[in-house]
Order: C-alpha cells, then structure tokens, then sequence
C-alpha cells in the first residue's frame, strides 16, 4: 500500500507520541535486532519519446489559416500503379504542421475528397524530328459519382486516395487512380464531337522517363464558403491561405530517384523570374503558384474537348480560341504565355481563351528580350536557353502568329521542327532577337523630338560594332559663386576615351558619334510659402555638344586632367542660398536636330546615317547618373531604378514604344522634369501622380488621358503585378511614411499643381476606335471638363483662365509665386487619388483636410489629416490596407 503524503505524516506524529510515552516510563533498552534484508531493485522504465512541436491546421481559426504559410518536400514517390507519395509540410518557420486531412463529400460523391489538397503527375516525353519535349499528364479520367460513370477529360488532379497523417509533419497520399490503366481506359472509352482520343496522346505508363509529382496545399480554410464536410455553403466568407504550397518533385520512377543533371529536364522559366514583374503569380483560386505545376495541366492535353477556332477571310477568329486549326491547344503552356505577353502586338485578332483576351494585354518592355524570362544562367533553368538552342515551330508561332508553317504563309512549308536549326542557329536566333526599335521619322523636323536614329534597347543585347557608353560622374559641387560645377568623364566600352577638339562643323565631340547628353540640375526653391521643399521644383541644364562647340555661353568646359576627367561649369545658373536637394544628372537628352540629339554611332552596319536629315545611326541609352552637391541633403528616397526595371528591363523602352528616345532612364530623377508644377490639360504630370494613374490605368473610375493625343491610351495599361503591392515600386518606408527621413519631409511637400492657364473648351477629343468604355474621350481631365460624360460632379468650366504657375529664374536665383487661382491637388491626396479616383474616395480625402482641384488660394490653407487614420500603426495603415494580398 502506497501513503499518501498526509498519511505519511499522521504515521510520523503517532511515532513520536509512543517514542515520548516510552522515555517517560525509563524502562530498561533491549538489545538490538538484526538487520533486515534488502529488498530487490525496481526495473528501469522505459525512454520517453521527446515531443515534437506542430502547427494543427485542423485547430486554426480562419485567420490563423489565412495568414499560414506553406512549405513542403517530397521524400519519395512509389510508383508502379497507384502512385505512393510521401511528403512533409512545414510552415515559413520550419514548424511541422499536421493537421491536413479535411474531407468533403457531395451527396453524389463516391468518395470524399480532400477539400485543402490535390495532387497530380505527369511523365516528360523527349521530342521528336527536333521538337521540343513535352509533358503528358496521367490524370485524365474524371472521378466516377453515383450519377456518372469515368470518362476521359482534359488534366486534372487526385484528391480522393487515402492520405496518412503521421502527426509530425509527414503524410502518405496514395492516389485513387491507377495510373498504369490509364491508357487502357482512353483505349476502350466512346468519343463524340471535339472528344477525340488523340488529343490526350500516350498515356502509357513509361518508368524509365522523367516524372514529375505535384502535391498543392492551399485553398479556404474549413467552415467557410463551401469548405465543408458536405460541400454545401457555410455562409461564412471563404477564408483562403495567402501562402500555399505547390511540391514539386521531378524523379525518374525505374530508379527511384530524383533527376540528376545528367537526366532528362525541362526546366526553361521559373516562378522566381515570373514574379519580378508580377509579385505574386497566382491562378486557380490562388492555389497554383509555380510555373512547374502549371505545365502540368496546361498542355497539349488541353485542347481534349475543344473544336478549332474559327477565322474570317482575314484570319481574324471569330469564335473561342482553345484549339487552333493546326491542332494545337491555346492553353499549352508555351503557346498561351508567349500570345499573352505578345498581346497587343499580335497580328490575328479576337483572340479569347476562357475570357482571356490576348490582344488586349500590354507588355512593359520589348518583347524580343526573351532572356528576361529565359536563360541558363539562372541555376532554376538549366534549359533557359532553349528558345534560341531549340526553336520550334510551336513556341516561335505563338509570338509569330501570321505564320502558317503548315500552308507556307509568311514562311517556307515546315511540317516538322526537324530543320528549324538549318536555318535559325543560336547565333541568329540571338541577332533576330536583339531588341532595337527601328527610327521613327513620321512627320519628323529637325530638331523636334522624333525619334530619328534606331535605339538599341539592351546594352547586353548589342548589334555588331556598336559600342556602350556611359557617363562617369565623379563630382558635382557649387562654387563660390553659387555655379553648379560637374567633374566628369565618358568611357567607351568600359574604357577613358577624350573628346576631339571642335572644328567648324563637326557634329560630334568622337569620330562616328552625333549628340550628346546634357547636364542637369535639380533643386528645391521656395514655393507656397514652403521654404525648405522636399520635393524638386526647379531644374536648369545644358547641352554638352552645344558647350563643346562654343554655341552656348552660359558654361564652360575644361580640357581633361590626367586622368580623363573634364569640368564643366553652368555660368548662367545661379543656385540660391537656402535651395534643397541639389542634384547634378548627366544624360537626359532626347530631341533630334543638330544642336540636341542623344549621342548616337554613325558607323554601325546596317545602320547609316543621313548628315542632312540626322535620321539613322543606332543610339546606345546610357543609364542616367547623378549626384548630390556636396553640403546637401538627398531628397527622401522613394523608389529605385532596380524596382522599375524588375518589369521594364530598361526603363523608356515600352514594347515596341520608347519614349524620351529611352534617355531618360533613371526613376528617381524622373521627377526633374515630371515636378509639382508639370502640367498638360488639366492633369498633373508630377511623377507621382503620373505613375500612379499609368500603373492604376484599369482600375480608376475616370481615364488617365494624359498625352492621348499623341496616342498613349494609358487607360488600355494592363498591369501584370498585385496592384496593392506598393512595393513591387516603392522604398519599404517610403509610401506609408513609416521610414523617419520620409516622415520628415511632410511639413515640406509641395502640393501638386493640376490646371493653370485657359484649358481648350474644344478640339481636345479623341476616337478610341473600338473602345468599351466610351467611343469618344476627352484629354481634357474630366475634374475639369464638365462636358466629359464620365465627368465628375461640379466639374470645373473649361476657358476660364486659371492664372500663370511657378516659375525661377536660374540668372537671378528669385522665384515668382503661382497665381492663387491656379488649380492644386495636396501632396498626400495627390498621390493617392491617383488610384483611387471614385467621387466617394476623393470626397473622403476633401473630408478630411484634402485639396483636390482647389484653388491655390484656399487649397494652402488645409491642412492634411490622413495619418491620423492612415499613418504607421494606426487603424487604416496604409502598408496594412495595401499589403495584404
């Protein structure tokens, strides 16, 4: 018998009362017993288990699901008939997580199914007469249900086998199809209609091929929509995990093992390279995040079920686009991304693949960089170079769409890719490729801002002989006299080259060169009673061939030091005392003309130049660079040129449009130009509100018709990446003024001026041809275009005059104030109403201290309170309200 503790106790006192009552009788000691005998030793427990720390999914609120994020690894894949899979899952700490196994069946299921998980596979099939290898899924019978019987269908996934949770982070999915019976099935079925069985091709088991193994883990957390134990709807709101998995797992079934570099791949993109300019590439409710899954359904498997698109007599289609009449399936994956990033540049038109519309996608940058997306110097692709190794008559036809190989249109008869090498070698491929937009000279003038020579896009991407040249700032300061003073050099190739000495008529500072960049200066002078702006507002600059040649008097240029470097000193400008954020750029030129036309090689083969009309050549834009005068302080940082050009590539070359001749190329100092004051019909062009509205361009209320007279339809812009991701953009700290330099500089923005002068009250209209939205468009902003059917309400009247804007002038260092009747938006409300310019928006920024095409007079004296609401940490944080996707 065991004692309890106060047991144990009542024994000791009842001890010690007979210990006491036997001293108290002082009887005699009798003599000692022997001592006992040990007793045997207890057996040793057994070794505990040590506990191993989980996330259950199965105990999270929706929140909690919501907010997960999901990793995993295949351990291994037993094949042979129904595949056998075992893998871990962990969240983005590195926790296990168990917990996964929620089911859900329908009344007519005959087997419930995995509501949060799916799983497919597919063996890679070698190409044939020099085609391209090929994915063939195996999962192409539908699940048999109480009222339908199997039958074949396009790729899908597994969901109804038997998955073990072992309760550590490890599971065991054994799929419900057999996948060695496939081909059998698809054999025996009965096809009608487009159903024809070979378009779903061999499916026959082959173990000694590449396979790939895709386990997805994502979707609504359980009990919200129809997450349900029967798959009927909650009523509660889907909850979906931002962060899901998708398991990739390439392995080569007769071995067991994962694919080495000597196996069989096809590993030409990855997902890392899509989301430089999507941020977050999702489909299918979120779930599908990675390019390797994607190939898995979308392939030539896709077209099962389809008829062939129909054409007009101008081979326009008229019908859905899912198979084409070659046979071909728009949703294979080569063919569907490149027609969508080819876009609005296709030849055929109407295309429509499940309500994706690919003529009317716009694409950042010139689609001939295809090592934007593929290469083989990422470690991800190993097969990046196939498009130029490799050609086929499927990927290149998807960009090349007035091609017909199969009838001889715009080619030579190709009915297989056997002998696409023959003629596009690597090498030429690379040439056919190389991103140069040719001269536009439309209604081109000397000395105007038509683009007249070619533009070589990418200065990796170069034609044969031309040269890549750069400025080399290597100081800018103010001298004693208040002149901005550059030290500079330009380097041919990465090498010191001096300039030649002028002679009468010479065009170019280097034999085979014409043009030349210019110098700027931006600064922050006062404005709105504002003293200290934090924002540019004024700029002076020269044109260093003018300089060089004597024709302007207003600098001066030194002979180079021994090292190559030159001065350069703007006489004429005279920088005040008290300016901010004084900044010196080289580059920037863009006109055409004699006197100021970016510097371009003359001498490059199949390039010539005209000295008459300065038409030709090939301009090579050199990356803008700056810097700060010495004794000054950097404006705030906002965004950066790495950022830009994670979609761009080259910022100021847009497919097959460049603007600024791709001269101005530098984010930050866009703004030298594109400032507070920077005006067009009634629009703003400050960078910031500019960016914003271009980049928000399908998601404002009211067009963004800035410059639709020269044809730029930013409205039309399809933005590839989240839309509330502010930072795919900006500086993290910058936009929510979170970072202290940023915070700091509110008292000193300047407010945007949107309409000064007399706005047109005609001829601002403009035909969008087949447009949706509306069939004729104002430029004229509809804030102040009453006229304008998608006007806001209480526009303001167009021929009014709204007085003269800002201006400086650089000889005397003295500026003159805006007129108060000028129109201004406040520097907060400014940008944001850029996105978000529905009446109910702007209206709640007027609410709360906002001026929007106010007059500057009465504009001046609110005082913004966004933050309050808005700022870091509060309520509505803006990086809270846009960071959540």
């Amino acid at each position: 018998m065991q004692f309890t503790p106060l047991k144990r106790l009542g024994g000791l006192v009842f001890a010690a009362a007979v210990t006491f009552a036997l001293v108290g009788c002082k009887g005699d000691t009798g003599p000692a017993g022997t001592n006992g005998t040990n007793g045997t030793n207890g057996t040793n427990g057994t070794n505990g288990t040590n506990a191993v720390i989980t996330v259950n999914a199965a105990a999270l609120t929706p929140d909690q699901w919501s907010q997960l994020t999901l990793k995993g690894q295949v351990t291994s894949v037993t094949m042979g008939g129904k595949p056998v899979v075992n893998f871990t899952v962990t969240d983005g700490n590195g926790t296990p997580v168990q917990g996964l196994g929620f089911t859900s069946q329908s009344s007519t299921a005959l087997a419930p199914g995995l509501a949060n998980m799916a799983f497919t596979v597919a063996k890679l099939v070698p190409g044939t007469n020099g085609s391209p290898s090929k994915w063939v899924n195996y999962i192409v019978t539908t699940m048999p249900t109480t009222t339908a019987a199997a039958a074949p269908t396009r790729p899908s996934t597994d969901n109804t086998g038997t998955l073990v949770d072992h309760g550590d982070g490890t599971y065991t999915y054994t799929f419900y199809r057999d996948i060695t019976q496939a081909q059998a099935f698809l054999d025996a079925a009965t096809y009608t209609g487009s159903n024809v069985r070979t378009d779903l091709g061999d499916v026959s088991y082959q173990p000694t091929l590449t396979h790939r193994v895709v386990v997805q883990i994502g979707g609504n957390a359980r009990g919200t929509s129809t997450n349900t134990p029967d798959g009927s709807n909650s009523g509660v709101t889907g909850a979906p995990i931002k962060t899901p998995a998708n398991i990739i797992y390439d392995f080569i079934p007769s071995t067991g093992k994962p694919v080495a570099a000597t196996d069989t791949q096809r590993q030409v993109t990855a997902i890392g390279t899509c989301n430089n300019c999507h941020s977050k590439l999702a489909f299918h409710g979120g779930n599908r995040i990675d390019t390797q899954y994607c190939v898995m359904c979308h392939n030539d498997q896709r077209k099962f079920g389809r008829a062939a698109a129909t054409v007009d007599a101008s081979g326009n289609f008229t019908s859905t686009t899912y198979k084409f009449a070659d046979g071909s399936a728009a949703g294979d994956f080569p063919v569907m991304v490149h027609k969508i990033h080819m876009g609005e540049e296709l030849t055929k038109l109407n295309y429509n693949y499940a309500n994706v519309l690919f003529n009317e996608v716009t694409y950042p940058q010139d689609q001939r960089n295809c090592t934007m997306c593929h290469t083989a110097t990422n470690t991800a692709t190993p097969q990046g170079d196939a498009w130029m190794n490799n050609p086929s008559r499927l990927a290149c036809g998807a960009c090349h769409d007035q091609v017909d190989f199969a009838n001889g249109v715009n080619h030579a008869v190709m009915l297989d890719d056997k002998n696409c090498t023959g003629c596009h070698a690597p090498n030429g491929i690379q040439l056919a490729h190389t991103p140069v937009v040719p001269p536009d000279v439309t209604g081109y003038v000397p000395g105007s801002h038509t683009n007249g020579s070619a533009i070589a896009a990418y200065a990796n991407q170069l034609p044969a002989g031309a040269h890549r040249v750069t400025w080399d700032l290597k100081s800018f300061t103010i001298d004693a006299t208040s002149h901005p003073v550059f030290v500079f050099r330009f380097l041919e190739d990465g090498a010191r080259k001096d300039f030649n000495t002028y002679a009468a008529g010479a065009m170019g500072f280097w034999d085979n060169y014409v043009g030349s960049p210019s110098f700027y200066v931006a600064m922050g002078t006062t404005q709105d009673g504002i003293t200290a702006p934090a924002d540019w507002n004024t700029t002076a600059s020269v044109n260093l061939y003018r300089v060089w040649n004597g024709s302007v008097t207003t600098a001066t240029l030194s002979a180079p030091d021994s090292n190559g470097y030159y001065t350069l000193t703007m006489t004429g400008t005279t920088v005040p005392a008290g300016a901010t954020m004084v900044t010196g750029g080289i580059g920037y030129t863009y006109g055409y003309g004699p006197t100021a036309m970016p510097l371009t090689q003359t001498n490059v083969p199949g390039y010539s130049y005209d000295p008459v009309t300065y038409i030709g050549g090939i301009t090579v834009p050199a990356p803008n660079v700056n810097k700060l005068a010495t004794g000054y302080t950097a404006r705030r940082a906002i965004v950066t040129n790495q950022k830009c050009n994670d979609c761009h590539a080259v910022l100021g070359i847009f497919t097959a449009k460049v603007y600024h001749a791709g001269e101005r190329n530098d984010a930050p100092t866009c703004t030298f130009c594109h400032n507070v004051n920077r005006v067009n019909s009634g629009w703003g062009v400050n960078i910031k509100d500019a960016v914003h509205a271009i980049h928000a361009g399908g998601m404002r209320d009211n067009k963004y018709s800035w410059e639709a007279t020269a044809g730029d339809k930013y409205w039309n812009i399809t933005y590839p990446a989240v839309q509330n991701d502010c930072e795919a953009c900006h500086v993290p700290g910058s936009y929510d003024f979170s970072n202290s330099t940023n915070a700091a500089a509110i008292p000193n923005l300047l407010w945007t001026t949107v309409t000064t002068g007399t706005p047109a009250a005609t001829a601002y209209s403009i035909q969008t041809g087949n447009e949706t939205v509306l069939s004729t468009d104002s430029v004229i902003s509809p804030f102040i275009d009453p006229a304008n059917p998608n006007h806001v309400a209480n526009a303001l009247p167009l021929g009014t005059s709204y007085g003269t804007g800002y201006s400086f002038s650089l000889a005397t260092g003295t500026p003159t104030q805006a007129a108060g009747t000028t129109l201004v938006n406040s520097p907060i409300t400014s940008a944001c109403s850029s996105c978000h310019d529905s009446k109910i928006s702007i209206a709640h920024m007027q609410g709360n201290g906002g001026a929007y095409y106010e007059p500057r007079s009465t504009a001046l004296n609110k005082v913004e309170q966004c933050l309050i609401c808005h700022g870091a940490g509060k309520t509505a944080d803006i990086k809270a309200m846009h960071m959540n996707f």
